[in-house]
């Protein structure tokens, strides 16, 4: 059982879309950040094989726990390249 102290609330900012949608998840500190990835890149209706995320200051988040991905801060911008056309 997940006690709901243990979770954290994710903001997910699609960075890439013209209206720069916003998603937040709550999860364990303990999931991995790739899942809460995929979570949020679901709500939003996007393949999340080919999303890249990154603190706001550009810095790539790579893996991880969400716990671990924290310490930078819970804003989390998510880049679709099929969108920016990298």
């Amino acid at each position: 059982m997940v006690r709901m102290d243990n979770k954290v609330a994710l903001r997910f900012t699609f960075i890439s879309e013209p209206e720069k949608p916003v998603v937040t998840v709550q999860v364990p500190k303990e999931m991995l950040f790739q899942e809460a990835l995929v979570l949020a890149a679901k709500k939003q209706g996007k393949d999340p094989s080919i999303l890249s995320a990154t603190y706001p200051a550009g810095t790539p988040i790579t893996g991880g726990t969400v716990e671990k991905v924290i310490e930078q801060g819970t804003n989390i911008h998510v880049i679709d390249p099929s969108v920016v056309g990298t």
